[in-house]
C-alpha cells in the first residue's frame, strides 16, 4: 500500500509539472497535453488509493502557483482522473451480470459506454461552474470572454476592411466554452486509453482493456442531446449558447461510438490498418467535416445497429 501511495504521489507531481510546461514551447504543450495520463497511469496500475494520491500531490504541487492553480488542477486533472479510475476498477461477478455483458475471468467490469457518459457529466459540472462563478460579472460568462477575444483579435490583426472586431468577438465567445468543453473532452479521453494501454504494455494493469469497438451508451441520453439542441434552436443568443455547449457536451460519446462503428466496418475491409490511419489523417486535417460525419454515424447508430449486424456480437445495450 505505501509503495502505491508512493508511486501515486510521483505521478502526481509529474502530472503538474507537465501542465506547467505549457506556457514554454510548442514543445512544452505537447507535453502539457499529456499531462492527466500519469493520473490515469497510477490507478490503473497501484489502485484508487494510487490515483487519490496522484490527485492529492499534483494539487498540492500545483499550489505553489497559488491557490487558483490548485484549484484548476484538482477540477481539470486530478478529481476527474480519480472518479474516472474508481469507476474504471469496479467489478462484479458474472452471476449478477446483466445479459450480454462483456465478461473477463468471471467479472463483469465497469463499461466504457458509462465511463464516457460520466466523463461528460463532469464537464457539463465544469461548465455550470464556470457559469456560477461569472454571474457577479456584467454580461456573466460571455461578458467575461468577449473583451479578451476582441483584444486578441485586434492584436492579430484578424478583423479587417471595416469590420467589427465586437461582433467577431460577440459570436466567438458564445461558441468558445463548446469549443473548451469538448477539446478537454477530447484530451482526458485519449490520455486515458494511453494511460490503459501502457499499463497493459508492462503487464500492470488493474482492469482488462474494455472492449472499445463495443462501446454503447443509455438511450436517455439521446434524450438529454435532442432536449439540448431544441432548446439552443428557440432560445436567445444571450442564453442559447449554454444550450449549445450543453448539446455539444452530451454529442461527444456519440462521436465515440460512430468511431467505434467505424472501427467495426474498417475492420473487415482489406488493408484495415492503412484505411484507418487514412481515416484519422483525415479526421486531424479536416476535423469539422470528418467529425460531422462521424457523430451523425454514431447518432444513427442508435437505432440501425451497424455493430450488430457486421460483428454479430458485443453490442448489446448497457444499463447505465
Amino acid at each position: 500500500m505505501t509503495r502505491s501511495l508512493v508511486f501515486g504521489s510521483l505521478a502526481g507531481c509529474a502530472s503538474a509539472l507537465l501542465v506547467m510546461t505549457v506556457a514554454g514551447s510548442p514543445f512544452g504543450m505537447l507535453l502539457g497535453y499529456l499531462a492527466p495520463m500519469p493520473l490515469f497511469f497510477a490507478g490503473f496500475t497501484k489502485g484508487v488509493g494510487a490515483a487519490a494520491a496522484a490527485a492529492a500531490a499534483g494539487t498540492l504541487v500545483s499550489g505553489f502557483g497559488g491557490l487558483a492553480h490548485a484549484a484548476v488542477f484538482a477540477l481539470l486533472f486530478g478529481l476527474p482522473a480519480l472518479w474516472l479510475v474508481r469507476q474504471a476498477l469496479l467489478a462484479r461477478p458474472s452471476e449478477e451480470a446483466g445479459s450480454g455483458a462483456e465478461l473477463v475471468n468471471g467479472l463483469e467490469w465497469y463499461p466504457a459506454g458509462g465511463l464516457v457518459v460520466r466523463l461528460a457529466g463532469w464537464a457539463g459540472l465544469l461548465f455550470a461552474l464556470a457559469l456560477l462563478l461569472t454571474m457577479g460579472r456584467e454580461g456573466g460568462l460571455l461578458g467575461m470572454l468577449q473583451p479578451v477575444l476582441m483584444q486578441f483579435f485586434i492584436a492579430m490583426k484578424m478583423v479587417e476592411n471595416g469590420g467589427d472586431p465586437a461582433a467577431l468577438a460577440g459570436t466567438m465567445a458564445r461558441l468558445v466554452p463548446a469549443i473548451v468543453a469538448v477539446s478537454w473532452l477530447t484530451m482526458t479521453t485519449i490520455n486515458g486509453t494511453l494511460a490503459q494501454g501502457l499499463a497493459v504494455l508492462v503487464k500492470q494493469n488493474a482492469r482488462p482493456t474494455p472492449q472499445y469497438v463495443a462501446l454503447t451508451l443509455p438511450r436517455l441520453l439521446a434524450v438529454g442531446l435532442a432536449g439540448a439542441v431544441t432548446a439552443a434552436l428557440v432560445l436567445p443568443p444571450e442564453t442559447s449558447f449554454i444550450a449549445a455547449t450543453a448539446a455539444a457536451i452530451l454529442a461527444f460519446p456519440y462521436f465515440l461510438q460512430g468511431l467505434a462503428v467505424v472501427h467495426v466496418l474498417v475492420a473487415k475491409a482489406p488493408a484495415s490498418g492503412l484505411v484507418l490511419v487514412v481515416f484519422y489523417a483525415a479526421l486531424v486535417v479536416a476535423s469539422a467535416l470528418v467529425g460531422i460525419l462521424v457523430l451523425g454515424l454514431g447518432l444513427i447508430e442508435e437505432w440501425a445497429g451497424f455493430r450488430r449486424r457486421v460483428a454479430g456480437a458485443g453490442t448489446s445495450r448497457e444499463s447505465d
